[in-house]
């Protein structure tokens, strides 16, 4: 009988335990939305100018003053994770000022990426050039799709082809962004920029579109995150799309956050006092408010702010990076845009180097961790 109880009570704590052990599981996976900590976070940035830098002769240097490998460099001082814009079939116009992107690229770039110890993040424009809230092209190929639904199945047929490319070389893809900026919809006119009623207007078209591309993003890589990513972060835009976001497949909300664009003598340019603490704020409390409705991640996949060498916006840099991470629970990450351009390549003024093409002491603050 005694023996009878011992193993009756051994077999009850073996139970308990077990049970512990999956409600603790449990609990991990429902706090996976909302929990931040540093061994998931992403300290990242979009570096797809890279190759372009590297074609046009630029060389990059380390914070001693060193010749390295930019990945190696960004590495170094905390980015632990890269983010990649792909076209369908940029011109070769587009190929050399812009930064290659194609395909082949992308996967050359995701390669040097993960070697230097950087998850991967594949950004899809759905274009052959840049997709953002005022141009959303289709690519020329697609231009004749007959049908939404005909279009969905060539822009999922592009996402499986990539990500097949990817996983081929030897790739581990964690985020698969299914377009950019689309919170106007995303491949809206021909690629001539004419309107059309075949395309993926914000609505039921988008979702038939964004869902045939996350299927397909999936099939390839099962646990990668799938990213819907609106511009604007500090503006409450994903409010206005309430239903379709219900309707969409993905896991985290991307969001941009740059400095207000305002009028200097008729050219529209960023505050140049950088990105002020009322923008980060609101940005915070729209992703906490969309997280606390959907109960799902949340992300800054674009960040940057005007000369990164000015005192003052460094330290709006800073605090904007910090005021998130601290205080939104459901971000996942931080990715600077362009963090290795230099200052003014492309005439681009919001990049992370210094015109000496080092990284800039403001970009290395951030990335400590």
């Amino acid at each position: 009988m005694k023996r009878l109880r011992t193993i009756l009570l051994s077999s009850a704590l073996t139970l308990t335990v077990l049970l512990s052990a999956v409600n603790g599981e449990s609990r991990s996976k429902q706090n996976d939305n909302v929990l931040n900590t540093d061994r998931d976070f992403a300290y990242g940035g979009d570096i797809s100018w890279v190759t372009a830098m590297e074609k046009h002769g630029k060389t990059f240097f380390n914070a001693k003053g060193e010749t390295d490998d930019c990945f190696e460099i960004l590495s170094n001082i905390g980015m632990n994770a890269a983010r990649f814009r792909v076209f369908v079939n940029p011109s070769e116009w587009g190929r050399g000022v812009w930064g290659l992107c194609d395909i082949n690229d992308v996967v050359t770039k995701s390669i040097r990426a993960q070697k230097s110890g950087m998850k991967i993040m594949i950004d899809f424009h759905y274009s052959d050039t840049w997709a953002d809230p005022s141009h959303q092209k289709k690519p020329a190929a697609w231009d004749a799709a007959a049908t939404v639904e005909d279009l969905g199945d060539r822009a999922a047929a592009f996402t499986k082809l990539t990500l097949e490319r990817l996983k081929a070389a030897g790739v581990d893809v964690s985020w698969v962004q299914i377009g950019n900026e689309t919170r106007r919809g995303m491949m809206t006119t021909s690629s001539t920029g004419q309107q059309t009623d075949v395309n993926g207007a914000m609505g039921d078209h988008y979702v038939v579109i964004h869902n045939k591309c996350a299927f397909a993003a999936r099939d390839v890589f099962p646990r990668a995150k799938i990213v819907t990513h609106f511009e604007d972060g500090q503006h409450s835009l994903w409010k206005e799309h309430r239903d379709v976001l219900k309707k969409l497949d993905f896991d985290v909300l991307g969001l941009s956050l740059y400095p207000e664009y305002v009028n200097l003598d008729g050219y529209w340019s960023p505050d140049l006092n950088g990105i002020a603490a009322k923008q980060y704020k609101k940005c915070a409390e729209y992703m906490n408010s969309f997280a606390a409705e959907f109960g799902k991640q949340t992300m800054i996949c674009e960040i940057g702010v005007t000369r990164i060498e000015t005192p003052g916006n460094a330290a709006s840099l800073k605090a904007a990076f910090d005021y998130i991470k601290t205080n939104v629970p459901s971000c996942k990450g931080v990715f600077y845009w362009e963090p290795e351009c230099y200052d003014g390549f492309n005439h681009y003024r919001m990049g992370g180097f210094t015109r000496f093409g080092q990284p800039a002491p403001a970009l290395i603050d951030i990335f400590k961790h």
